[in-house]
């Protein structure tokens, strides 16, 4: 009786509330229509309306340059995949936090049109520090009945983004919500052996799945990216995924991954070393080469230079003339070592600095100024002469417009990610938008790559002892000559470029990712051997964290599910969330006040060789209002990483911590230059 006369009842209006509902699609007989501001759609955009759609689960693979239209081809294939009846939603994961913050605000003014006017469709941010990006909290509010929070400047974005408040409550619900954007993260945890692992895979199985950036991931990430797509597509699920420089090796493991989840015949598209180019895997695979927009077809000149003497004479000598110039470091000491020198030099004024360790608050802020400056709405007010020192924070999704732009040799693909910052917008000599006459800026685009001196035989130290603290970051030194021999040989990028072409993206990238390791100089052998090491133990953790999809949920003693959900979903050096306040009047202050959310902006990871807790505090009295924090007490803050500061005239912080033999470490903190011990 109770089933019958109430249940069944009253959970349709349950289901409805929760936001769980089908949204039907809205039928767009141009698919182009679905953005009004495409009055000329890229190649790219032009293929993804009129590619004819193939039964089942399908995969679009698009390789084109930054600035191609990726995000607007990828929803104008979501479009079309849902009004075939093929899917219901979409999830947009990026490789980061800040990435997503910024697909958020572009999805979130074009979402509705996917849906039926007079629909509800909810949108939902999904990472870690979501409550604290204005326009997601102000949706949450709205969705409650709530007035949106003052600080959230409102826009087109406000007014359609609508989130409902209990699928956002959980990150594991974000998946439920009929349009997603977040980090890959919350996607990669549906096929890790994890609490609440099935239910996001259940909200993943009616979606299209876009993955931005998917070249940006190392080999673990990789490997459980291609378990992710063999699990999708056995549900049903299609997938559309973007890259500007992905190789063909890494292209092939994921479109196999793939059919193997459609359980269709895979045929190698390594020979294919078209670019741009358009994949799309169904009941079969096709290729369709296509152009890029004449405005973005260019010839980027690199120059080396191979001391940072050099590079500051550079930076002084363009910024001087008027121009924005940004340096890329690979590593926040060397960027923070770099600013020093500039403000030694008088020109501390002009020139801001930008990386991961600063208090969450403060990152927020920088990003927002960075955007002002040197974004695609700046002019010649914000831009001239002004410097930007940052670590690769910059080098993927976010709209940066530079006339100079330097880097510390790194990658190929992560230096053609950077270039894509360089005179991104057609701009006049005074730095203002032009619309399609030619850059008048002065010579043509120039990459300067900050490099050791080139050898044909290097010794076993060629990079580390130029760059002592990157060898960490980019430990694989025979991919790093590689790209700089490629660089070097080539003199130019050329975007895109014929695939005979010297200095041609698809051929710069093979010429680092397809060469034969044991081809290595005798000097960087031993760097290469652990280098394969290192990737062949992350693809084998990779193998041994993922489920066993085929096999099914069994579970057995000898099972490595994990009910505390710690199976990472990215590997990398351990590091460690310090909030860092003051002790003011017998009240615990954040360094960043926010209302509510001020000990999460007042938040800094830390990498846990450096730092490993708080010093334990002589003052009861400061131990005890520590331990008085609702944070702590609710458990979302550890009392030993909340780090009390003390603040000096000049506005900086500074305090004690423990490293990981238990010594006492000297914190300092600015708002400037950020966090270091």
């Amino acid at each position: 009786t109770y089933w019958n006369c109430v249940a069944t009842k009253i959970a349709p209006g349950v289901v409805d509330r929760a936001g769980l509902a089908p949204q039907p699609p809205r039928s767009w007989p141009q698919p182009l229509a679905l953005f009004d501001y495409l009055r000329e759609p890229t190649p790219l955009q032009q293929w993804a309306a009129t590619a004819p759609l193939q039964p089942g689960p399908q995969l679009f693979m698009l390789e084109d340059v930054t600035g191609a239209g990726k995000t607007e081809a990828a929803l104008i294939l979501a479009q079309r995949l849902m009004q075939a009846g093929l899917a219901r939603g979409l999830y947009f994961a990026l490789p980061s936090m800040a990435t997503a913050n910024q697909m958020y605000q572009r999805v979130g003014e074009a979402y509705r049109r996917l849906f039926e006017a007079g629909s509800t469709p909810s949108l939902v941010l999904a990472h870690g520090a979501r409550s604290l990006v204005d326009g997601f909290r102000a949706s949450v509010l709205q969705s409650r009945g709530q007035p949106a929070d003052r600080s959230y400047g409102g826009g087109e974005a406000s007014a359609s983004a609508q989130c409902n408040a209990w699928l956002a409550s959980r990150q594991k619900l974000a998946l439920l919500a009929d349009v997603g954007v977040g980090t890959i993260d919350q996607v990669l945890l549906g096929i890790l052996p994890v609490r609440h692992q099935s239910l996001r895979l259940v909200g993943l199985a009616s979606k299209v799945l876009v993955v931005d950036e998917v070249h940006a991931y190392d080999p673990y990430m990789h490997r459980l990216l291609q378990t992710l797509l063999t699990a999708h597509a056995a549900q049903g699920g299609s997938v559309v995924l973007l890259s500007a420089t992905m190789p063909v090796r890494m292209r092939d493991d994921l479109l196999r991954a793939f059919a193997a989840g459609r359980k269709t015949t895979f045929r190698s598209l390594a020979g294919d070393r078209r670019y741009p180019l358009a994949i799309h895997v169904g009941p079969d695979i096709q290729q369709a080469s296509v152009d890029t927009r004449a405005a973005l077809k260019r010839v980027v000149h690199v120059q080396f230079l191979h001391d940072e003497g050099s590079v500051l004479v550079r930076l002084l000598k363009e910024a001087g003339a008027g121009r924005c110039v940004c340096w890329i470091r690979n590593t926040v000491g060397d960027a923070r070592r770099a600013l020093a020198e500039l403000e030694a030099r008088g020109v501390g004024n002009r020139t801001l600095l930008f990386h991961s360790r600063f208090a969450m608050g403060d990152r927020l802020a920088i990003e927002d100024e960075v955007l002002a400056r040197f974004g695609k709405r700046s002019g010649p007010g914000e831009r001239h002469g002004w410097i930007l020192i940052a670590t690769q924070v910059v080098e993927q999704s976010l709209d940066l417009d530079f006339d100079l732009l330097i880097s510390d040799l790194a990658p190929i693909d992560l230096l053609i990610q950077r270039a894509g910052r360089l005179r991104r917008h057609l701009r006049d000599a005074a730095g203002r938008i032009l619309d399609q006459q030619p850059d008048g800026r002065a010579g043509p685009p120039m990459l300067i790559v900050h490099a050791p001196l080139w050898s044909d035989a290097p010794d076993p130290n060629w990079y580390s002892s130029h760059f002592p603290k990157a060898q960490f970051v980019y430990p694989d030194a025979y991919r790093l000559w590689l790209t700089q021999r490629a660089l070097s040989q080539a003199g130019v990028i050329v975007t895109p470029g014929r695939e005979d072409e010297a200095g041609a993206v698809r051929q710069l990238v093979e010429a680092v990712y397809d060469a034969q390791d044991d081809d290595a100089p005798s000097g960087l052998l031993r760097s290469q051997t652990k280098a394969i090491g290192v990737r062949s133990g992350q693809r084998a953790q990779a193998d041994f964290n993922a489920v066993d999809w085929p096999g099914g949920f069994i579970r057995a003693e000898t099972t490595h599910w994990d009910d505390r959900g710690m199976a990472p979903t990215r590997l990398g050096e351990n590091s460690r969330e310090f909030a860092l306040v003051e002790i003011v009047d017998d009240r615990v202050k954040p360094i960043c006040e926010a209302g509510a959310f001020a000990m999460d902006l007042s938040t800094v990871r830390v990498p846990a060789h450096r730092l490993a807790g708080s010093v334990p505090e002589d003052s009861g009295q400061v131990s005890a209002l520590i331990a008085a924090l609702p944070e702590v007490i609710d458990g979302r803050i550890d009392a030993s990483s909340v780090i009390p500061m003390t603040r000096a005239s000049n506005g900086e912080y500074s305090g004690s911590g423990m490293d990981a033999q238990g010594r006492r470490l000297s914190i300092r903190y600015s708002r400037r230059l950020g966090f270091d011990c």
